[in-house]
């Protein structure tokens, strides 16, 4: 094998990044968020809060993600009030022995958003894995739901398959538990913005927590049984989809169909954008949704949400 001086400098510097945890703690502490957890369904859950005002913003992360990786997205959120917490087994939340689908997710995401005293609307976002899970908490409780937020996701089976290089890796939990393994095959994972940028995959890799093996399986065994096709004519709320036109593990024609599928639905392009564009374009995706909230704040049957896709960038 030709020998890359390139390869052993990120190994090399994966290798010396310091405690993951401690990073965590101060990542965590330079975002003046409130963390604690609650107890839903019997289980003791982490989450993540931060100041603001108006109807909650319930973030779903990624499979086998924890909270602390979201946080370029949250802090840039600002003046919003959002809410994110670990699944069961995932980052600070123990591990629950439970039979795993969407709808199970989504009973523990609104027992967080209730256990911390909001029993009215709120607004639901999810990223990839989490986006599934945005869309069925929309549909098990269109009543708390007023506007929903979608990136780099689809609806579920049938979707049209990303990349095989980046699936294949997708399915072991291998990238949290090497930063090493992360650092070499980010770009090939996401696609776009870490081509050629170990840098960017380290940072990303030095909040990770890796989650509990069993709860790895529980979340592939929940999204591989997913669909919202028979269903997302139902969803009222205003919805934007959100997609990178360079993400090698969500292909931008599901994004498209899901947004035109939705009633209320408008799509965003993110130009050169990867899977993790909300974190590493974390202002501009901010942007970006806090226009979409500003325009969709009157309540919906005073003013439909437009037609149309936004404007891409």
């Amino acid at each position: 094998m030709k020998h890359d001086p390139q390869r052993d400098e990120v190994r090399d510097q994966a290798r010396v990044w310091g405690s993951g945890l401690e990073r965590q703690r101060r990542a965590l502490a330079d975002a003046d968020m409130e963390v604690g957890h609650v107890e839903v369904r019997g289980v003791r859950l982490r989450y993540a809060m931060t100041p603001g005002t108006g109807e909650p913003l319930l973030f779903c992360n990624g499979i086998g993600a924890n909270l602390e990786l979201m946080l370029p997205l949250l802090k840039a959120l600002e003046g919003q009030r959002v809410i994110v917490f670990d699944v069961p087994g995932a980052g600070g939340s123990e591990p629950a022995t439970f039979c795993p689908s969407f709808s199970a997710y989504a009973q523990f995401a609104v027992g967080v958003v209730d256990a911390l005293g909001h029993t009215g609307r709120f607004i639901v976002a999810g990223v990839s894995w989490g986006g599934g899970l945005a869309q069925q908490i929309a549909h098990d409780y269109p009543q708390r739901v007023s506007r929903m937020v979608l990136m780099a996701t689809g609806a579920g089976f049938p979707m049209v398959p990303g990349r095989l290089s980046a699936l294949l890796r997708m399915t072991t939990p291998q990238r949290y538990l090497s930063r090493t393994f992360m650092a070499r095959n980010a770009a090939v994972l996401y696609g776009s913005e870490l081509r050629g940028r170990p840098d960017f995959a380290i940072d990303y890799a030095s909040l990770t927590r890796a989650p509990k093996t069993k709860t790895y399986l529980q979340q592939l065994a929940a999204i591989s049984r997913f669909s919202s096709f028979p269903w997302l004519h139902r969803i009222r709320c205003a919805a934007l989809v959100m997609i990178g036109d360079d993400d090698p593990i969500v292909r931008p024609i599901n994004a498209r169909l899901l947004a035109a599928l939705l009633p209320k639905g408008q799509l965003h392009v993110v130009r050169g954008g990867g899977h993790l564009f909300m974190l590493l374009r974390a202002e501009q995706t901010a942007g970006t949704v806090a226009a979409f909230l500003k325009e969709t704040e009157t309540p919906l049957r005073a003013r439909p949400a437009p037609r149309g896709r936004w404007p891409e960038g």
